[in-house]
């Protein structure tokens, strides 16, 4: 599906989705291929996860924000935060990724559709999240959630890999409000959507 928008009305979308973008480093005749496909899977994996200057290990920093968060609030307080964590981890920030590379490509007439967990497709982008900050959420200081991704794009049926890139410190929203002791999973997911956001906008290359 390519669809058409009058010039001016895509160069002011540009400059208004986010004038700080991080652009993706990729080679152009690498995805050249991209202008003419249309549908490409997405999956995203946490694989190695770690978290933290100190790199700690996903059940290592669960237990941390837990006991963090029963200490100040209750024990409910803390496993329904866990369970909030996985819902995001497993639903919310796959789609919120999706969702907003479509965004952010659909102003670009030759741009394919990328849809989530699809095995139907010729080319699939796996996309894992190695490494998150969640910021820090306090009356006197925030901080936002920062997020560090690598994407391979591959031959679905060959698993031929096309291309390796990798999305740095993607940062999310200002949390206005502090969520002490717990840590925000909407920031998170807005790092998501900034890492979407700046993967599509670096495609306008190959796609516009």
């Amino acid at each position: 599906m390519k669809t058409k928008f009058p010039i001016l009305f895509i160069l002011f979308f540009l400059a208004s989705i986010n004038v700080n973008a991080q652009w993706v480093k990729f080679n152009k005749k690498e995805l050249a291929f991209l202008a003419k496909a249309d549908t490409v899977s997405v999956v995203i994996t946490f694989n190695d996860l770690h978290f933290n200057a100190n790199n700690l290990a996903e059940k290592d920093f669960l237990e941390h924000i837990s006991q963090k968060i029963k200490k100040h609030l209750n024990y409910t307080e803390a496993e329904n935060w866990k369970t909030e964590y996985f819902n995001s981890k497993n639903e919310l920030w796959p789609q919120a990724f999706v969702n907003t590379l479509n965004e952010t490509n659909a102003f670009f007439r030759n741009a394919p559709i990328f849809v989530l967990n699809h095995p139907n497709t010729g080319y699939t982008l796996n996309v894992n999240a190695f490494w998150m900050y969640f910021g820090y959420q306090a009356v006197v200081h925030t901080e936002p959630a920062k997020l560090h991704l690598t994407l391979d794009l591959i031959e679905t049926n060959s698993k031929k890999q096309i291309a390796n890139l990798r999305i740095k410190e993607t940062k999310g929203l200002d949390i206005k409000k502090p969520e002490f002791p717990k840590v925000s999973l909407e920031s998170m997911e807005n790092a998501f959507e900034r890492a979407a956001e700046n993967l599509g906008l670096s495609l306008k290359k190959v796609v516009k």
